[in-house]
């Protein structure tokens, strides 16, 4: 071996930056929402939650209108929606949300798919826990789902 001598503080350093790598990146979430949100390029790749449990409180989530090529967003149903009320995800005049969800059903195993191509998306009446929505910005005006699993209710078209 060398005869080179490594001081206390370039080993502490030289730990601390070992820590900085292998430290978990922590998911950022955005906080429930409960009413109409128009939701902005801050919002790029955070798990939005989503609660429609009150009574008679349909909402409209609008997608930001001049979106980034690449950007994602991810929406959780984090309680069963009311019977009265449905999350309507806008993706703006001229704007699409194109693809294929899952509606998964307590005696389907595998579920049943759906395609998409519409300008606003609704979660239906007495959508379950933890349904979900991820989609991704693949043109200027289009929005694609890349994972949707609709739980004992349907993702549905609102034109």
């Amino acid at each position: 071996m060398g005869t080179k001598r490594v001081g206390w503080a370039r080993i502490r350093s030289l730990i601390n930056e070992n820590a900085n790598t292998l430290q978990q990146r922590r998911r950022v979430v955005r906080s429930a929402l409960t009413s109409n949100t128009t939701l902005t390029s801050a919002d790029y790749g955070k798990l939005i939650l989503v609660d429609a449990s009150a009574a008679s409180t349909n909402f409209t989530i609008t997608l930001p209108t001049s979106p980034e090529i690449g950007a994602t967003l991810q929406f959780l149903l984090v309680a069963d929606s009311h019977s009265a009320s449905q999350p309507l995800f806008d993706s703006g005049s001229g704007h699409t949300i194109n693809g294929y969800a899952t509606k998964a059903t307590a005696d389907l195993e595998d579920g049943l798919t759906y395609y998409h191509s519409a300008q606003k998306l609704v979660f239906d009446d007495s959508s379950k826990k933890g349904a979900r929505l991820t989609i991704v910005c693949t043109a200027a005006k289009t929005w694609y789902i890349t994972d949707c699993v609709s739980n004992q209710a349907t993702l549905s078209d609102f034109d």
